[in-house]
């Protein structure tokens, strides 16, 4: 094979792993396909030594390249934003809490209806649970 033709060879690789879901397979066989091109150039006539060079390097990115690539990507932290931040977040209580009566607490710098299992005094800190409806099921911490 030719240099053009690794390369070629590589770019479609490169195509594939954009059309997949961000897997790192295909980008480490173009690896190995570029470092195989750049043996073809050298070793014109000799395909098995540029086969071996494709194989080697190919093999060497999936063991190397490819874990820190998925690192990488699952580093990037997903942030709670709008309601979905609520929960799991402190509140103060403004209102009384019982379980046959909601409540407000302040969390933020706003005020939300509460509800609770349990009796919750005014000045209470709470813990949000979950959201239900308009209201924050909370529980005492």
């Amino acid at each position: 094979m030719t240099l053009v033709s690794w390369l070629i060879f590589a770019v479609i690789l490169i195509i594939c792993e954009i059309l997949t879901s961000s897997v790192f397979f295909f980008i480490c066989i173009a690896i190995g396909s570029i470092f195989a091109g750049f043996t073809a150039y050298y070793f014109v006539d000799i395909l098995w030594i540029q086969i071996i060079v494709f194989l080697l390097v190919s093999v060497l990115s999936l063991y190397t390249i490819r874990p820190i690539f998925k690192k990488m990507v699952h580093k990037l932290k997903t942030t709670k934003s709008n309601i979905d931040a609520l929960i799991e977040a402190n509140a103060i209580v403004i209102e009384e809490i019982t379980p046959t009566k909601a409540g407000f607490v302040k969390v933020y710098g706003e005020v939300w209806r509460a509800k609770s299992d349990g009796n919750i005094k005014p000045g209470e800190t709470v813990k949000i649970k979950s959201i239900e409806g308009t209201s924050l099921m909370v529980e005492t911490l």
